[in-house]
């Protein structure tokens, strides 16, 4: 999905169970006139492309910029199990990516998921066999407020009655819609497969060597992603910036505390221009 702007594209990359026509966050960047180039990873959408991992998918986004003549992005921003993917492209393509942006990212050197009850059940539930009937679920619940507010709940440690009243009408309809578009292919299997506690060491690799200016934000509140994986990046990637916000939900992007997340991209942005 390719969204032109008044200024460079960012190279998005949805988080799990995301394609490319899933706006989780990319408001952000188009709000302030950047293009948006958005990729389904492997396995999601139509990229149907095999298992391949995170590294092995870089030349397809190489090629992809080469022929919509992209020579110049703002940025590679990865959200949630996007950042495997950012991280890549940043390492391998610098000349393209002058700076990377993880979103709530994971996983890190740490191993995902981060409890063993999401290890158990997320293989089975967003299995290629069930998860169709997975995601046909969960949008029938979403169509109620009640079931929205119950599934946006389970993505926040902090009681959902402490802030659910914050959000506005938009804000669920946007709610409502991504969690109606999700689908997990075969793109988060292969995803559970790259996040591997085996897999620490070359993971710490990729982000030790990450060279270009990087902002990694995140919340303590989220309870789909554990705050310690931005932590994490912070401390193994060269230079980067962690800005730690008070969202309420892995949906960072979403509510009155999403105005943090755009004011940390801003002034990044501003700061490495």
């Amino acid at each position: 999905m390719y969204r032109p702007g008044d200024k460079p594209a960012v190279l998005f990359f949805p988080g799990g169970h995301c394609s490319a026509a899933s706006d989780c966050g990319w408001s952000l960047y188009t709000s302030e006139g950047y293009g948006v180039l958005a990729f389904s990873r492997p396995g999601y959408g139509n990229t149907d492309v095999g298992t391949l991992n995170a590294a092995e998918f870089v030349p397809a986004v190489a090629e992809c910029c080469q022929e919509l003549g992209i020579d110049q992005t703002a940025a590679a921003v990865g959200v949630s199990f996007g950042g495997m993917q950012a991280l890549h492209a940043a390492l391998s393509l610098p000349e393209l990516v002058p700076r990377l942006v993880l979103h709530s990212c994971a996983p890190s050197t740490l191993a995902y998921p981060d409890t063993r009850l999401e290890s158990l059940f997320g293989p089975l539930a967003f299995s290629p066999a069930l998860q169709g009937l997975t995601w046909a679920m969960v949008a029938c619940f979403v169509r109620s407020d009640a079931g929205l507010r119950r599934m946006v709940g389970a993505l926040s440690k902090t009681p959902v009655n402490n802030w659910w009243h914050t959000w506005s009408m938009e804000d669920k309809r946007r709610a409502r819609d991504l969690f109606s578009r999700m689908r997990s292919g075969r793109g988060f299997v292969n995803d559970l497969q790259q996040a591997r506690p085996d897999r620490a060491s070359y993971r710490r690799l990729v982000q030790t060597r990450t060279a270009c200016p990087t902002l990694v934000t995140g919340s303590r509140q989220d309870a789909g992603v554990a705050f310690a994986h931005a932590e994490d990046y912070a401390d193994t990637i060269p230079g980067a910036v962690l800005v730690e916000l008070s969202v309420p939900s892995h949906l960072f992007w979403l509510g009155p505390a999403g105005e943090e997340a755009q004011a940390a991209v801003n002034a990044f942005m501003a700061s490495h221009a």
